[in-house]
């Protein structure tokens, strides 16, 4: 009977159909299907029950898991037999064209075919993940399985971990969290993203006061404050010529807008820097500029000299906003930035451009 019920399946495999099945629901088929459940020749169509087992007995506990929820014969079976009870129950359905049988088997296919793909994928990480167990002479993963990790295995996998993974893991145990806590984790994932921490300390008290230069921990304190300021890249050139490319982290106002930053500021005005205190708006948004890349350090250093030399704020504009680059000066200090670093203004449509002391 098994065999008739396969071949159905499997001659009715992209056939077209004319009919959907509506109904056809949770009935009790067991006992059923074990009497007189007829198709063609008239063979017994039994539940499979005993021949599941056996084919399966062989396999893992995991492995059982997996087919009963993905790839289960047995449930294929069973909705086999579904269909079959409910056609033989219903004279029209039963003398009539077996188009919807055909319909509803190969969405039936479908279906197991798709769960049979995901088993094979599971299956196969499954596989993965033993073979890496086989490294270290173990079988399965058993609850002390990381536990017996060497504190080099445990460090390289610490290293390759994001923040958020981190910080879960410092919350494992004593272990996990003294490998969790290394610094030198902390300092690799600051740096990625705002590479100027590690050479300018009066940066820290603008990113986040409370984190002290001095503090052992500081690191691991401040990426959390690091991580969640926006950041662009931009180039920035003076009238007809490239000075550097640059890093702009924001570190405070309120946002940028859909436009962020423009690729290029283009320096085309300055004026003194005695201004500032009535040129910039209290609304305005505060930006530090850092080198992109140790390349672009000198044209960087030599832009915050000129600026400097001459006590001079650069200025660029795109339409209505206005984009101040500021030296270290007294308004530097005003925005509690103690540091050498080039800071920037960005803001709507002031100064005007026939202020007074622009160039």
């Amino acid at each position: 009977g098994r065999q008739d019920v396969v071949g159905l399946a499997v001659a009715a495999d992209g056939l077209g159909a004319e009919h959907e099945i509506d109904g056809l629901g949770e009935q009790d088929t067991t006992e059923t299907s074990r009497k007189a459940c007829v198709i063609g020749g008239g063979a017994e169509v039994d539940d499979g029950a005993e021949s599941i087992s056996s084919i399966v007995s062989g396999s893992s506990e995991w492995h059982d898991s997996l087919v009963d929820e993905l790839d289960s014969a047995l449930e294929l079976t069973r909705e086999l037999q579904k269909l079959i009870v409910f056609a033989t129950r219903s004279d029209k359905l039963r003398d009539g064209s077996a188009s919807f049988m055909r319909d509803h088997i190969r969405t039936l296919l479908a279906v197991s075919s798709d769960n049979a793909e995901k088993a094979i994928r599971l299956a196969s990480e499954e596989r993965r993940l033993r073979g890496v167990q086989g490294e270290f002479g173990t079988r399965s993963l058993h609850p002390g399985f990381f536990s017996s990790l060497g504190d080099d295995v445990l460090q390289r996998v610490m290293h390759s971990l994001g923040g958020e993974d981190l910080c879960r893991s410092r919350q494992v145990c004593k272990r996990w969290s003294k490998f969790a806590s290394d610094e030198t984790l902390w300092k690799r994932l600051c740096l990625a993203i705002w590479r100027a921490l590690d050479t300018d300390p009066a940066l820290w008290a603008v990113v986040n006061p409370e984190v002290l230069f001095n503090d052992l921990a500081r690191w691991r304190k401040i990426y959390p404050s690091v991580r969640g300021r926006r950041r662009w890249t931009c180039r920035l050139q003076k009238t007809g010529r490239f000075v550097c490319d640059l890093v702009a982290h924001q570190i405070s106002g309120g946002p940028l807008g859909d436009k962020g930053l423009p690729s290029t500021l283009i320096v085309e005005r300055r004026f003194n820097i005695n201004h500032l205190q009535t040129f910039v708006l209290p609304e305005a948004s505060v930006l530090y500029f850092e080198p992109a890349t140790d390349a672009d350090r000198a044209g960087y250093e030599e832009f915050i000299a000129y600026l400097l030399r001459r006590t001079r704020a650069g200025l660029a504009l795109e339409d209505q906003r206005r984009f101040i680059f500021i030296p270290p000066c007294a308004y530097s200090r005003q925005l509690n930035y103690l540091g050498p670093s080039l800071l920037g203004v960005v803001q709507i449509a002031y100064p005007p451009l026939a202020n007074q002391g622009a160039e």
